[in-house]
């Protein structure tokens, strides 16, 4: 339980960060999209992740109560680790598209630390093309792994919850993961164009 708590409060400081840490130089500024479909994702993103937030305080609770049980009265909640698990998964696929929208993703820049914005600028528009491909194959497998879960008809060991729905759960989180990073580079791809023709 230790563990679990730990990751959920990890969670939660990354969670807070994305609101007060600055983007790294040369990085695209995280600014409310002006355009309706910008509004539109940073609207869904923003309910996905307050229902993350939701799931992980729930699990909070849970973990707790499952812990004192044990100490107090030698009972803890049957199948607390299958639960936290779970809902972990599903409350790191709600948390991503916010985060691909806020550009509050870690980023590593010790090699492109000393390049110029433009080609900065471009490396950000190149993963966000590959983040939304990634992201496309993990809704796909999602979904196909709860196909697949539904059809062998399988189950958790300890509370023999049905596995199909701890699949397709998280998939809408990774397909609402994939319309963000799309957006995102096209508009860091647009807003790159316009530098160039205003340096022209």
């Amino acid at each position: 339980e230790v563990f679990y708590l730990s990751t959920v409060k990890a969670f939660f400081i990354e969670y807070l960060m994305t609101e007060v840490v600055p983007s790294p130089e040369g990085a695209a500024a995280p600014a409310a999209p002006q355009d309706a479909l910008g509004r539109f994702l940073l609207g869904w993103s923003q309910l996905s992740a307050l229902c993350g937030v939701a799931l992980l305080l729930g699990i909070c609770l849970l973990s707790t109560w499952s812990v004192l049980g044990r100490a107090l009265f030698d009972s803890p909640v049957m199948g607390d680790v299958e639960i936290v698990q779970i809902i972990c998964s599903l409350a790191i696929a709600s948390f991503l598209p916010y985060a691909q929208m806020k550009n509050a993703h870690v980023i590593v820049d010790f090699f492109t630390h000393g390049a110029s914005a433009r080609t900065r600028a471009v490396l950000d528009v190149l993963a966000a093309l590959v983040l939304a491909v990634v992201a496309t194959w993990l809704a796909w497998r999602s979904t196909a792994g709860a196909i697949e879960a539904y059809s062998n008809g399988e189950t958790s060991m300890i509370l023999d919850w049905p596995l199909w729905w701890a699949h397709i759960t998280i998939a809408p989180g990774f397909g609402l993961l994939t319309l963000t990073a799309l957006y995102t580079a096209w508009t860091l791809g647009k807003n790159l164009n316009n530098h160039q023709g205003n340096a022209a």
